[in-house]
Formats: structure tokens, sequence, C-alpha cells
């Protein structure tokens, strides 16, 4: 009798342990069914960890075509794919919230620590470097001046890390997505999909890239 209610004890784990990845698969089919369908808000249900704001509409910029400060013709598929710091600077000149992005994506980045070198930072502008003017003064802690001066000698000192490209038409941020105190992260796969604005804290910022960085092969 012991030896009977052994066996037939055993088949039921068997069946159990038989039967878990069934009910997983056809749990999940449900789920996804009902997500596809706009019955379950997944991301809206549990939330997201990132400090950033997930762009609702992504878009890839990695086969577009950009110029170098050297003339030549570049872009993210023309080098090694790494999490890339985007700032988009429109017009004449880099004014005081573009001095402020190009320093603090300097500091996190030197911050990220023994990953830096997955990552890059690109600054994109529509105009000629050598015409931008900036209204910094070259220093970390005096803040800006009302003073102009060419921006390109400021990069070259005080940002050695930075990649400058220029732009032509083509759109590099998801349309109505573009805000002047803001910068962009880009995955090695060219999506531009998060925004950062300067009133996130830049230690919340360095943990989404840690992140991203451990948790990813890119």
């Amino acid at each position: 009798m012991t030896e009977t209610s052994n066996q037939g004890g055993g088949r039921a784990i068997l069946l159990l342990i038989a039967g878990l990845p069934v009910t997983m698969i056809l749990a999940s089919t449900w789920l996804w069914y009902f997500v596809e369908r706009g019955d379950v808000d997944i991301i809206g249900a549990l939330g997201t960890a990132n400090s950033g704001e997930l762009l609702a509409e992504p878009i890839n910029i990695r086969e577009l075509e950009f110029a170098a400060t050297d003339g030549s013709t570049v872009g993210l598929s023309s080098i090694e794919p790494k999490w890339t710091m985007l700032l988009v600077n429109d017009g004449a000149t880099c004014d005081t919230a573009c001095n402020e992005l190009l320093y603090i994506t300097r500091q996190i980045r030197i911050a990220i620590g023994r990953d830096y070198q997955r990552t890059q930072r690109l600054l994109i502008v529509d105009t000629p470097i050598d015409l931008i003017q900036s209204n910094d003064d070259g220093g970390d802690t005096e803040g800006p001046s009302d003073d102009t001066m060419p921006l390109m000698p400021q990069l070259e000192r005080d940002h050695v890390d930075l990649n400058v490209w220029r732009r032509e038409d083509q759109a590099v941020l998801p349309e109505g997505q573009s805000e002047p105190s803001a910068w962009y992260l880009v995955d090695p796969s060219g999506w531009v999909m998060m925004r950062y604005t300067t009133d996130v804290n830049y230690k919340d910022v360095i943990g989404d890239i840690k992140f991203l960085l451990k948790n990813s092969g890119g």
C-alpha cells in the first residue's frame, strides 16, 4: 500500500513538473494577446526604474551621415557601437543651456568609471562648427559670461572626448521631443531612446547608465 502511494505521489510530481512549462507558455501567450490588444499596460502597471524619460516614438540614427570637423563623412555605422550621450544644438550659438549640458555629460561619463570606454559623447549641430560661438568663459565654477568666443577652441580644450558632427536636414530626434535643456541617450544600435533634463540628479543618471551597461551586451 505504501509503495503504491509513493508511486502515485511520484507520478503526480512528474506531471506537475512537466506541466509547468506548458502553463507558463499558455500564460505568456494570454498576456501577450491582451497587451497587443491594448487591454493590459505592462509599463503603466509595473512602472520603470530609469530616471530619464523613455521616448514614446524613438528614432534610429545609425545609418544617417554627417560631416565631421575635418570635412569627412561620418555616422554611427562607421564607428564602434557604444552607448552615446547625444547633444543637439541648432543655430550659431552655444548658449548657457548648451554649455551646461556639455559640462554635465562630461562629468557623468567620467563618473561611470571602468565602463567609461563603452560610452561616448556626440554633439550634433546644424551650423559649420567654426562659425558657432559660445558664451562660456571656459571655467567650470565661474559660470557663463556675457562675452562670446569661438566654440571649437573651447571644445578642444575642455571636451577632448566629444565628437562634433554637422547635420543637414535629417532629423536626429523624434518629432516634438527636442528640448534645449535636455540631452539624449542612444543605444549601441542607434536608437535615440531616452531623454534627460538638467533637473535629473546626475547620480541617478549614472545609476541608469551603469544598469544598462551591466545588463546589455553593448
